[in-house]
């Protein structure tokens, strides 16, 4: 058993799905995040991957948790396997398959009870609030618990999913196990015949809230603009939307393709020019 065989099924899997394959494997089991360059910004690591040895073969799963897709991989082709063995396999990954969704939609309900009982015991946002100071920016919807805002993120149809806090620092981090694909913070009113605003985040929305009044939806990062988007678009069918890309390679590339899924508009900030002295 060859691990070069291993190595080359996780980037043929990677390859599918839009990311670049961890440096190492670790075959254990367990699921294992990293950074991947293609998607992720610097410090983030919402790539991840599963490896195990199974005897005479590897296998496992790929997957990135923003963009919200994996696949599965092994290092024996499926040409190599007989008709009993492609059953076998088929029946281990569907087993496996319905126990991760389980177990996910367990954490996201656990979640969304937490999230509701946070949100409900926190209060509004102070506008002397150090993050909403150094960002120049209003409260609008936000929450406070202690030192930290409170984001309320929704999905299209306002369900609760989880929360965001933001330290005084810009610190940002979600409520674990919560739902964030697909869910999004906003304000703003209703775009049902009118322009929706959506981007990454708060301090963006809010600025671009306050510059033009149009409803704003948050995203929280690059790789959740499309599910938002794809969300908004089946709920508001009549309303033009806008992505307003931050302005580096990961994100305007993920704006792009939200904006081509949902007939939306980019756009970019101007920096104006910039002087060297």
């Amino acid at each position: 058993m060859d691990n070069d065989d291993a190595y080359e099924a996780v980037r043929l899997a990677c390859a599918e799905i839009g990311t670049m394959p961890p440096e190492t494997l670790i075959f254990d089991g367990a699921i294992h995040r990293y950074h991947c360059p293609l998607t992720d910004k610097p410090g983030e690591r919402n790539a991840w991957y599963k490896a195990v040895d199974n005897g005479d073969s590897f296998g496992g799963t790929v997957g990135h948790w923003r963009l919200n897709i994996k696949r599965n991989w092994s290092s024996r082709s499926r040409k190599e396997f007989t008709q009993a063995e492609r059953i076998e396999y088929a029946k281990r990954m569907e087993a496996q398959r319905q126990k991760e969704q389980a177990e996910r939609q367990q954490r996201h309900a656990d979640a969304r009870t937490k999230a509701d009982r946070v949100w409900r015991r926190s209060r509004p946002a102070s506008p002397d609030h150090q993050y909403l100071v150094n960002k120049g920016i209003e409260p609008h919807r936000a929450r406070q618990s202690g030192d930290f805002l409170v984001l309320d993120y929704r999905s299209a149809d306002g369900i609760l999913t989880t929360v965001q806090f933001i330290s005084p620092t810009g610190e940002k981090r979600y409520l674990s196990g919560g739902e964030v694909a697909g869910s999004s913070h906003r304000f703003g009113g209703h775009p049902v015949h009118q322009h929706l605003v959506l981007a990454e985040g708060f301090s963006t929305g809010a600025t671009l809230f306050e510059a033009t009044g149009y409803p704003v939806a948050i995203a929280g990062s690059a790789g959740n603009l499309l599910p938002v988007a794809v969300g908004f678009r089946a709920k508001y069918p009549g309303a033009t939307i806008v992505i307003a890309a931050d302005a580096d390679p990961v994100g305007i590339r993920s704006a792009e393709a939200a904006a081509a899924a949902v007939n939306g508009t980019v756009v970019l900030p101007d920096f104006g020019e910039v002087s060297n002295v």
